[in-house]
């Protein structure tokens, strides 16, 4: 079983707060399981999630994983904030080390703004891992504790593969609604799996 650093930021709402919907805490636990380090934060604004984004690239953690509210133009954190994928981006670029993969638990994390700001910019992660897709197929919380695991545990398996991340990504797009896609950068731009043609 491979090993690696896990640090999760989630941005917590009053409503999932109370309604014990902290999908953080589930990925956290699943990261024990494999035997990984793992570090959960809560990002309650855009300070904060800047804080989380250096302490996990001074840590040298593999995985970031941020789970949060958002939409095809960005996220939004808990006081409300909300930043575009270019300031997202952006706040990764004073970074010392980037994460190797960064998984957006996000309605439409996975939208492809994130990529496009990403590739502009000098820093970004190698892997970029989310949801796509309208109303219907965005992640709710009980999409995140079925699915998350499933890509943590083939990662673990078998690494920070391609085949790992496209072994998931059809695992998990078979037992829920949501769209699950994965980026690669690769030749000056990020490759997209399942492509257009296959989706």
């Amino acid at each position: 079983m491979k090993k690696f650093k896990l640090f999760i930021a989630e941005s917590v709402f009053p409503e999932d707060f109370y309604g014990d919907k902290r999908e953080g805490h589930v990925v956290e636990a699943m990261a024990h399981v494999l035997h990984w380090k793992a570090t959960y934060k809560i990002a309650l604004s855009a300070e904060t999630l800047s804080r989380a984004i250096k302490a996990a690239s001074s840590g040298a953690y593999d995985i970031l994983h941020i789970s949060c509210h958002g939409d095809t133009e960005g996220i939004q954190v808990t006081d409300k904030t909300e930043l575009s994928w270019d300031e997202l981006a952006d706040c990764f670029q004073e970074a010392e080390r980037m994460p190797q993969a960064l998984v957006i638990s996000s309605c439409v994390g996975g939208d492809g703004g994130i990529a496009r700001a990403f590739r502009d910019r000098k820093r970004r992660p190698n892997v970029i891992f989310g949801a796509e897709g309208k109303a219907s197929r965005r992640i709710t919380f009980t999409g995140a504790c079925i699915t998350w695991p499933i890509l943590y545990t083939s990662l673990g398996k078998a690494g920070l593969t391609r085949d790992a991340f496209k072994d998931a990504v059809t695992k998990m797009n078979l037992i829920t609604n949501h769209e699950f896609v994965y980026r690669r950068w690769h030749e000056g731009k990020y490759r997209r799996y399942p492509s257009r043609k296959q989706a």
